[in-house]
């Protein structure tokens, strides 16, 4: 009798491992990638007023969730390949300091020259092109929730563990976050969660 209890019991258990399903990974986090575009003059490296706006563009893409800004920069075949790599490499260095003085880390930064190899627009040898006279920058990142979206969560997580009633900042903030001033909302649900010490949702979808 026993030897038949230990028999099922065996049988059992090996059922049982056979119908467990594998555990599966979480996927990874999406990633988002961005590319702005900075044009130079012929044999230039300063930064037009056009290119001071897309590097601000840039900049403020990154703000929004970015974890990494790649640089490269190119010279189109106008002169010798040595100085056309100097040129590039002069390009990409304002560039990568036009990103930091807008707020961009060193850290998060990764840059590279590349001269007339590897153009965007392929051209035979001194023929000039404005695309191939350009630092390429490629924001990449998570995408993050919309402030609509993250005020509201703000909201939820005030309300989980606030026994407050409708008066006060944070029931004020979460009207500006109703009204549409979600600047405004922010800004005081996230100041009034960290003074609780309470952990702030992730914009991260």
């Amino acid at each position: 009798m026993l030897k038949k209890f230990l028999i099922a019991s065996a049988v059992g258990l090996l059922l049982a491992a056979c119908q467990q399903q594998p555990q599966m990974a979480s996927p990874p986090p999406t990633q988002v990638r961005q590319l702005y575009v900075v044009y130079f003059n012929t044999g230039q490296s300063d930064i037009l007023p056009d290119g001071q706006a897309t590097i601000a563009q840039a900049s403020a893409t990154f703000k929004q969730g970015g974890t990494n800004v790649l640089v490269k920069g190119h010279a189109d075949r106008v002169g010798d390949q040595g100085m056309n790599l100097r040129l590039s490499m002069a390009r990409t260095a304002a560039v990568k300091a036009a990103l930091m003085r807008a707020g961009v880390p060193e850290s998060a930064i990764r840059s590279g020259s590349l001269g007339e190899e590897s153009l965007p627009v392929p051209t035979a040898d001194q023929v000039p092109d404005r695309l191939n006279r350009s630092v390429h920058i490629t924001v990449i990142g998570r995408p993050v929730m919309s402030d609509k979206d993250y005020c509201a969560a703000l909201a939820r997580k005030w309300r989980s563990y606030s026994r407050t009633g409708a008066q006060g900042p944070a029931p004020q903030a979460i009207a500006q976050c109703d009204a549409g001033n979600y600047d405004a909302g922010i800004t005081v649900l996230e100041q009034i969660l960290t003074d609780d010490r309470v952990v702030l949702p992730s914009r991260y979808l």
